[in-house]
Formats: structure tokens, sequence, C-alpha cells
């Protein structure tokens, strides 16, 4: 192999060294610059949650996880808010996603916790959604259309006879129904808390 040729074969090879290795760094940090957002949905409701960046660039990303199901989205990395819907409730907060894999756990509705809840880096929606079981029971002698007033409205239908474990959001509530005295309108007050029994009685 004459000199001249072999040098420029080397030279030729050198230079696509060079290249390959300026465009590593770029591809890697595109990589590197995703992060990986998890929900982990336990619930018996579709959830959806959308974000919006903190810094003004504009990045918006929605993602909708059916009940049962785990999915998950890779935003770049950052702070945002979210909204986030939930068992007939929607939130709203702040979110950190600069810094590592970040994942939500959805319980069931009313519930808190749950295998996985505790682990680095996850969040329990439980908490985020404060909600809490109550039961309520119907002894109006008709069916019963109540209405619940308060961090959220609520309307329920529990039949003559009947109670409906109702998961809401923790906090005080007036609630109102014409189920007694012929369509008279009674209504009376309700804190929704922990395991609490909310008889509903004609006046």
């Amino acid at each position: 192999m004459k000199p001249a040729s072999f040098l420029r074969k080397l030279f030729l090879a050198l230079m696509a060294v060079v290249l390959l290795s300026a465009a590593l760094p770029s591809s890697v940090f595109a990589q590197s610059n995703l992060m990986r957002f998890i929900i982990e949905n336990k619930s018996n409701q579709a959830v959806t949650v959308r974000l919006y960046s903190s810094d003004g660039a504009g990045r918006a990303y929605y993602m909708s996880v059916s009940s049962q199901q785990t999915k998950f989205m890779t935003p770049e990395r950052g702070q945002y808010s979210y909204h986030l819907t939930a068992c007939g409730i929607t939130t709203r907060g702040q979110l950190d996603l600069s810094k590592h894999q970040f994942k939500w756990m959805v319980p069931k509705c009313g519930d808190k916790g749950g295998p996985g809840s505790k682990a680095p880096n996850t969040q329990d929606v439980g908490k985020l959604l404060a909600l809490t079981k109550v039961t309520l029971v119907n002894k109006t002698g008709a069916r019963l259309v109540l209405t619940l007033r308060g961090p959220q409205t609520y309307v329920f239908t529990i039949p003559a006879g009947s109670e409906k474990v109702v998961s809401i959001t923790r906090g005080e509530y007036t609630w109102g129904h014409f189920a007694c005295n012929n369509g008279e309108y009674q209504r009376g007050n309700l804190t929704a808390s922990a395991n609490r029994v909310r008889e509903i009685s004609c006046k």
C-alpha cells in the first residue's frame, strides 16, 4: 500500500471517530433530559393528569390511565404544575420532575397507602385527594336523593331502608333532600371524617 493512500485512509478513519464522539454526548443528553413519570391506578375509576411546565416554555403533557392499569409518560426534566382528576375529584398542585423517576400510586377511592406506596420517589395519591369513607343510612321510608354541599358537591340516590358507603372529600357539609312529608325540603349538617355513619330520617 502506498504511504499516501495509507495516510488518507487513516485520516478518514480518525475523522469518523471524531464525528461519532461529537454526536454521542448530544444523544446521551437528549435521553437523560427526559424523566419517567409513572401512574399506577388501583382505583375503580380512570385517572387523568395534565402537566404544565413552570419555566414559561409552554410544555404540556396529558395522560389517562384506566382502572387497574399502569402507564407512564416521559416529560422533560423540570418543575410542573398538575391537574389531577381521580375518584371524581380534580385537584391541583406542584410536581418536581427534575431529579429522578417519580411514581404516583392511586389506591381505591377513599383509601390511602397500600403495597408500594412508601417506596422511594413514590407518592400516595390518596393523601392528595383527602377522601374519606362515610356511610349514609336512609331512614326516611322513601327513596332518598341526597345532595351534599361542602368542599365538593355530591348527589347520592339511596333506596328506602338501605345504606350506601361513599368516598367524599373530608370537611364540613350541609345536606338536603325532598324525601319527607310529601316533598318538604329538609336539611342538616355532616362532618365527613373516617368511618362516619350518618342516618337521614324525617324531622
